[in-house]
């Protein structure tokens, strides 16, 4: 049942792609760095595409069957692309569980890191620099947890997921990321920490708010 549904809210999706993205892109492509208007489009046509047999496809039939000709079975290929509605859930839901088999199975904290309004048109035009977010927060973690102790060598457990849009739909770059409340010693022992604060003082500056991106 659940894969009828997700079935049909992709097509449902699909149409509405079929019959406005074209449009959409004349109305307000401009809008958009040059550079990924190829990307987007070639994404978008894949997700239409996805499920079809544009898209390639197994075909599968009885060739020892006695009586009569049973027609044979098409098995149209996904698109595997992360933006389809129906391919980018199960990567979603099989990344999911693979953080499930590795996470430690201790207290975490929740912690949003934005980018000032004013860096984010930098990441808007050049969408590879996103990927060098998710390090800098690890890196900013790491820090805060060393400074603790430094002999210690504290080794800290971070997952951290970008968002490029807020709730508004609006460009808004920013990383989720899930922190154990305490960390591995250089002995392997295991140091609980309940309390992160999100103070200068652990950048040096006491007394005033951190953005630490």
């Amino acid at each position: 049942m659940k894969s009828q549904e997700t079935w049909k809210k992709r097509g449902i999706i699909r149409q509405i792609l079929k019959d406005h993205f074209h449009g959409f892109m004349e109305m307000h492509g401009h809008h958009l760095p040059g550079g990924l208007h190829s990307s987007i489009t070639e994404t978008v046509n894949k997700a239409i595409r996805c499920g079809s047999r544009d898209m390639g496809y197994a075909r599968y039939e009885c060739k020892g069957c006695t009586k009569g000709t049973p027609e044979p079975v098409f098995i149209c290929f996904t698109c595997k692309s992360r933006f389809c509605h129906g391919c980018g859930k199960k990567y979603t839901d099989e990344w999911a569980e693979k953080q499930q088999e590795r996470i430690l199975n201790v207290p975490h904290r929740h912690m949003v890191f934005t980018v000032p309004q004013e860096l984010r048109e930098v990441f808007f035009q050049d969408r590879r620099k996103l990927n060098e977010l998710s390090n800098q927060v690890a890196k900013v973690i790491q820090y805060y947890y060393r400074r603790k102790n430094k002999s210690k060598k504290y080794e800290v457990g971070v997952i951290t997921v970008i968002h490029t849009f807020g709730r508004d739909l609006k460009f808004n770059p920013h990383i989720h990321a899930l922190i154990t409340e305490g960390a591995l010693d250089r002995n392997k022992e295991w140091k609980k920490v309940e309390y992160i604060t999100s103070r200068m003082s652990t950048c040096g500056n006491r007394g005033r708010s951190c953005s630490w991106i």
